[in-house]
């Protein structure tokens, strides 16, 4: 196997740095995996981007796959799974070459264990990473838990805490749990105090009888010109070879909304749902007794095209998130050299911060630069600075002057004081498919 020439590895080392940087999310999996077919296409599309976080486990809890509906040969939940992470790694080799961070198989096949009621695993495994030694919370993502699977491990988990190490053991266990994910935890989501720090929710609010996890197959499924048959099923390796098409909603994948959340694309923080990102913005739910500020449902709209409505929060980014699925499907089987690979964003000088904070004031010119952004793969560069109102929760509209060239503007206007405006730079090779990188400039705009 060839290695790439040493100018593109010291290109490839300096992006990866500058993510890097920003150390690594703790995500925990749970996957009714044999019900609908999407967990299972939502798992190839986790398992290509598995490096970006310290993957801590994933837990199958469905005992016995569906007749009729699941397809797959496996017919538990947990062979299923297996299955996929032996495909993984088959391609593994690939896709280290091709980025740094990528879990061994043999250690994501360790951290792979049944959530059935018949096992202790999953509720072990919980137990083990958020009591280990590890300043960072664990994000844990529930994919579901419907007919025929077995209850949560987290709920599980949690029962057990309360019931062993009383409230104040039960607090500081549960201090180290965010969510982005369905709602499978009983009381401990809405009664059990103290509450989740952070709960991003996929589900709520239904909008004309959709849930915004069924909207992703209808946003995403041909954005930017992809086709599944060409871009996942066909040449991409034992990996993509698994994608099943035998669901309701056409590349539903209604559970790939919870991690793309946590990807670090460079515009987005977790602790942030409001600002935006590939699995669009969220805002604080209002459906309890009271208002819960920590926690959040897909209940914001965007204006984007002439256009408001909820969609727009991920239609945005559509093209370019399942343009970099396809770069992930072709690492699987090219090599560095025959890949592409994102852009290197550099926002006013430094590569290291994703999001860039600006201290202004009413009526200034402030000033953006992409100078010193490049790209891995030696491709050309296009640049767009993309206001973003809503994410700062501006109720006005501000105008980027050159927003298409390396520099840019923009003038504050007069009523944002006291309000933050948002601007995302979006980075863009020409290389195939083109690739995205992002930064974002939040204004703040003292009153």
């Amino acid at each position: 196997m060839k290695s790439p020439p040493l100018r593109l590895v010291l290109l490839f080392l300096a992006c990866a740095g500058s993510l890097l940087a920003q150390p690594k999310l703790r995500v925990i999996v749970e996957t009714d995996a044999g019900g609908d077919p999407d967990d299972e296409q939502s798992l190839v599309r986790f398992l290509v981007y598995a490096n970006e976080w310290d993957v801590e486990g994933i837990i199958a809890n469905r005992p016995k796959a569906r007749d009729g509906e699941n397809h797959n040969p496996e017919r538990t939940g947990l062979g299923i799974v297996r299955r996929a992470v032996e495909a993984y790694g088959q391609v593994y080799p690939r896709l280290s070459e091709n980025a740094p961070g990528y879990p061994t198989p043999e250690a994501l096949l360790a951290r792979t264990v049944s959530g059935c009621s018949d096992s202790e695993a999953g509720v072990n495994l919980i137990l083990a990473a958020v009591d280990r030694d590890d300043p960072r919370p664990i994000w844990f993502l529930n994919w579901g838990t419907d007919w025929g699977s077995d209850p949560s491990c987290l709920q599980r988990a949690l029962d057990k805490v309360l019931g062993e190490r009383g409230r104040a053991g039960y607090a500081k266990f549960k201090n180290k749990i965010l969510l982005s994910s369905s709602d499978r935890f009983r009381d401990h989501t809405t009664s059990v105090r103290p509450l989740f720090r952070l709960w991003v929710e996929k589900e709520w609010p239904q909008v004309d009888g959709e849930g915004w996890s069924h909207r992703f197959g209808f946003l995403a499924a041909t954005a930017g010109g992809f086709d599944v048959r060409r871009d996942v099923l066909t040449g991409h390796g034992a990996l993509g070879a698994l994608y099943p098409l035998n669901t309701n909603i056409p590349q539903k994948e209604g559970d790939s909304l919870t991690f793309l959340y946590l990807i670090p694309t460079g515009m987005n923080d977790p602790m942030h749902p409001e600002w935006g990102c590939w699995s669009g913005r969220f805002g604080v739910r209002e459906d309890f007794f009271r208002r819960i500020p920590t926690y959040y449902g897909a209940n914001q709209v965007d204006r984007w095209q002439g256009t408001s409505n909820r969609d727009n929060t991920l239609r945005r980014w559509a093209a370019d998130l399942q343009n970099d699925f396809r770069a992930r499907l072709d690492w699987c089987v090219r090599p560095y050299r025959e890949a592409n690979h994102r852009p290197v964003a550099v926002l006013n000088g430094d590569a290291s911060q994703q999001i860039l904070t600006i201290e202004t004031r009413a009526g200034a010119t402030v000033s953006l630069s992409a100078e010193g952004c490049s790209d891995p793969d030696g491709n050309a560069l296009a640049y767009e600075w993309i206001p973003y109102p809503e994410a700062g929760g501006y109720p006005g509209e501000f105008q980027v002057t050159a927003a298409h060239a390396v520099r840019a503007t923009v003038t504050v206007p007069a009523e944002a004081a006291g309000h933050d405006l948002h601007v995302i730079l979006a980075v863009r090779d020409n290389g195939s498919p083109a690739l995205t990188a992002y930064r974002r400039a939040i204004l703040r705009v003292r009153p």
